[in-house]
Parts: C-alpha cells; structure tokens; sequence
C-alpha cells in the first residue's frame, strides 16, 4: 500500500515515490461516445503503425487520450528516465505532459508540462491523468492527482485549454475538505459543466463545474464497500454523466468476490447521483510477478462506453475461476439499454478477450487492463493486455511476452469481427521491447477513443511498456500510440 488511505494504483509507484496506487483501467473515450459515428469495424485485420510518444529516454508511464475533429491529445506522467538518450527525460520528474497532433497522428508535439504549479502550489509529485474535450466549446480539460506535500494531502486539479492544448491557463482545485487522500478521478465535460469522479477509501465523490471549470462544488455521492475506485465515464444524450466504478469488498481488494462493479448516472448539470445496484463481481486479483508493485496492480477493473442508440456498455476483468483467488484473469462483457441504474436493464454478452487463441497453455496468461470505446448502434471496440506470448520462451512466469490486442463488433459484443489482433510490435530500439512482446505493462490503464481525425472515425489506442514496476533511469517505460484510420 501506500501512505494515502486505502490507494491502489498510484499517483506515483514504489521505490521512494509514494506508492499511490493505479488500477487506473481504461481511460475511456469520454467523447466519441455517444456521437454515433458511423464507424464500421472492417472484416479483416488492418495494417498498424505503432509511434513511441514521451522521451526516447523515457520514464513515461499511464497514458491516455482523447481527439476532436483535427487534433489527438495524449496525456502521460513522466517520471525522470535515461538522460543519455535525451537529456529532457531527466527533467519534469512526476509530472502530467500533453502531447498533441494535428495531423491524424502521424506526428505529435514534443511533450509539455500541463501544470507545473497548479494552483500556485509546488506540489513534488503529480499522476493519474484524465482527460475531456467539450464538444461545443472546443475547450480541453485535464485532471490529474497533485500529491507530496508535508501531510500526505492528494489534491485533484482541473486544468482548461482554450487553444488545442497548447497552453492552460487556469488548474483549479476540484476536491473539497471532504476528500484529502483523493484518487483516481476521471473527467468529462459538456456545455461548460465538467464532472470530475473520485474517491477516498469507501467515499466516492463527483466534482460539479457549471463555469467551464472555474469553480467547482464537491458531492459525497456514495459510502460503499471498502475501497472506491472510478474507472471511466460517458455523456449520454441529454447531458447525464455515466461513471463506471470497481469497489474493492477488503482494503487490500483480498478475497473471493474481491471486486464489486457497479455504474453511477450524475443528472446533467447537478451533483445529484444514482448508483446501480452490484452488476458483476471479480476474485481477489493474480500477483503482481514483481515484490514492488502497486497496490492490486492486476486487480479488478472496469470500463465504460455508449453507443448513439443509447446502449451502455461495461467491459470488466474477472478470474477464469470465479470462486479462486488469484485466478487467472478474463474480460467480459455486460450491456444495457435502458433502465441503466437496476440490476434488471443489464445482460451478460460473454467474453472481450480470446487469449487462449494461442501460446496460452493451461489458459495460466493473464487478460488484463480492459477497455472499450463505442460509436453507431452496435459498434463496439475493445482492447486489453495480455501475456499469451510469454509461454513462448518455455517458462509461463508473467515477466514477459506482454500485447495490446484489440477486438471489434457490429452487433454490441454479440460477436467480433476478427480474432483479436495484436496492436503492439516488437521494437529493438525499446529495451522492454521483445520479438514476444513486451516485458511488462507500464501502468495499469491504456487509452482508447474513436479518432475523430479520421476521414472515417476509427480507433486509436495507447499504452505503457515497460520492463517491470519500478521502472527509473535504468529501466525506463515507454508510451506507445497506434491508429486505426
């Protein structure tokens, strides 16, 4: 654990970084939503380009992203990495940076501090980024945990871009007395009001802005379970905020359900909230295969998305074993149409993930780290992580053989299009780069969105590599972007 209360995935990691937690799963696409882009997914595999973001030298962890109609924004923390292979990953140590492309991401901006004072404050240390483009304003927001100061406070700031990300010009303090020891927020933003979703311990909170985020009013909307943890949000049609949330059942996320998945609707311009009754639940999480890991790093996690017909979908990680702890993990799938906050509008679909396709003897490989993101009626993207390749260098112990895999669906998970394809590819210019994969995942979210760039919205998808927890200067990770236009 970490000095915070009850963290899990961190605003930073180990090794003399407060360890503060990170289940950190899916970034969600907080816009492309509920657009009803009429993206179909295409029968056969496309050809990926994959584009290492953040410092050749790293140390850059925990991406996520987001696009309006000409520009990719992508958010990563960077911590001090290699300065003999760029002098700047040795500086901004702990801080949020954005990168943006204007030309459908085939290059980005060089990396830029969002905030390096937020608030006037110089707090050591920031994690955790989210991110949320206000369609009709154009307006980028980004939040992100401010941490390390003497009292052990996590602060969540909102920072506003009114120039494509460019600059920010305002970071606003979004949490109240309420919630000292914040984690993992999550952002979305329409019409000028933004609503940023949080929690401390079993407290889970929604931060409120009806001024395009000058100010904001805190709301305890909900005391449940142990541990708290907000996973991902969406805007529906009429402005209402959808919230996935995944709650652990002890303060270390142990035992057998370990995690309880639920959803939360925030009415549109208000703090008024209602929580969704249990819809799925997980057993206590596999180890992490390194002794300085985040708390529950390969725990229990969620992610939402909307398509235009209204459809709400949640991709959540379970164990293969429902009643084993430590089971291997799986994702799967559950939707709703209407009625979205009982247990009755919600359906199990099946299975996200297709690990066992190969190289996965025993099903032993971990599916981890899901994500989805939706577009017209029916059409559903998801991507995760998983180790299947590691069995190829003859020892299954989770150190290696690590992907990005990604699936497609015209008809709401029902079925997929393709076998899952793998996104990532074997780089040797990137030390955690192997011909199996990847040695380890380097942060426990990716992001995925709908590509609005695109002449015909297609997904996009980022995440972390890295050879294991720690990382630093000597093990550095790496921040890896791929489009699917």
């Amino acid at each position: 654990m970490t000095a915070m209360a009850n963290t899990r995935r961190t605003p930073g990691r180990l090794s003399g970084k407060l360890l503060v937690r990170k289940l950190a799963f899916l970034l969600i696409p907080l816009l492309a939503l509920a657009t009803g882009m009429a993206a179909a997914p295409a029968a056969s595999q496309a050809a990926v380009s994959v584009l290492r973001l953040g410092y050749c030298g790293g140390d850059d962890w925990e991406p996520t992203m987001a696009s309006d109609s000409s520009h990719i924004y992508v958010l990563i923390t960077h911590y001090a990495g290699d300065a003999s292979c760029d002098s700047a990953a040795a500086q901004n140590n702990s801080r949020i940076m954005i990168q943006v492309s204007s030309d459908g991401g085939r290059t980005f901006s060089a990396p830029a501090v969002v905030a390096a004072t937020p608030g006037g404050i110089s707090y050591p240390s920031q994690a955790d980024p989210s991110i949320a483009i206000d369609k009709a304003t154009g307006a980028v927001y980004v939040s992100f945990l401010a941490y390390g100061l003497s009292g052990g406070h996590t602060d969540i700031y909102v920072a506003k871009s009114t120039d494509f990300g460019h600059s920010f010009s305002q970071a606003v303090q979004a949490n109240g007395k309420g919630c000292k020891n914040c984690d993992h927020e999550k952002i979305l933003a329409s019409n000028n009001v933004v609503y940023d979703a949080y929690t401390q311990a079993q407290y889970h909170f929604v931060s409120v802005s009806t001024d395009g985020g000058a100010t904001f009013t805190q709301y305890r909307t909900d005391s449940t379970f142990v541990v708290g943890f907000a996973e991902g949000g969406v805007l529906d049609a009429q402005g209402n905020a959808w919230f996935a949330w995944g709650d652990c059942e002890s303060s270390n996320c142990t035992g057998t359900p370990g995690v309880d998945y639920r959803v939360s609707e925030t009415l549109a311009g208000t703090g008024t909230t209602t929580f969704s009754p249990v819809l799925a639940q997980s057993p206590q999480g596999p180890d992490c295969p390194y002794s300085s890991c985040g708390f529950a790093y390969y725990g229990g996690q969620d992610a939402i998305a909307l398509d235009s017909a209204g459809t709400v979908y949640l991709a959540w990680q379970d164990g293969q074993v429902q009643t084993q702890r430590k089971s291997p993990t799986i994702i799967n799938l559950s939707r709703c149409s209407s009625s979205c906050t009982s247990a009755a509008g919600w359906s199990l679909v099946g299975r996200v993930d297709d690990k066992t396709a190969a190289n996965c003897p025993n099903a032993a490989c971990y599916a981890l780290f899901p994500n989805i993101v939706a577009a017209g009626p029916g059409q559903l993207f998801a991507t995760w992580i998983d180790d299947r390749n590691d069995s190829l260098d003859g020892t299954v112990d989770h150190v290696d053989g690590y992907n990005l895999w990604y699936r497609a669906s015209t008809n709401g998970g029902t079925t997929w299009t393709t076998a899952g394809q793998q996104i990532s590819q074997f780089d040797p210019a990137q030390s955690q780069s192997t011909p199996n994969g990847f040695l380890f995942p380097y942060g426990d979210y990716t992001g995925l969105i709908m590509n609005t760039t695109c002449r015909s919205p297609a997904p996009a998808m980022t995440w972390g590599e890295g050879h294991n927890w720690t990382g630093g200067a000597t093990a550095p990770g790496h921040i890896e972007f791929a489009s699917l236009c």
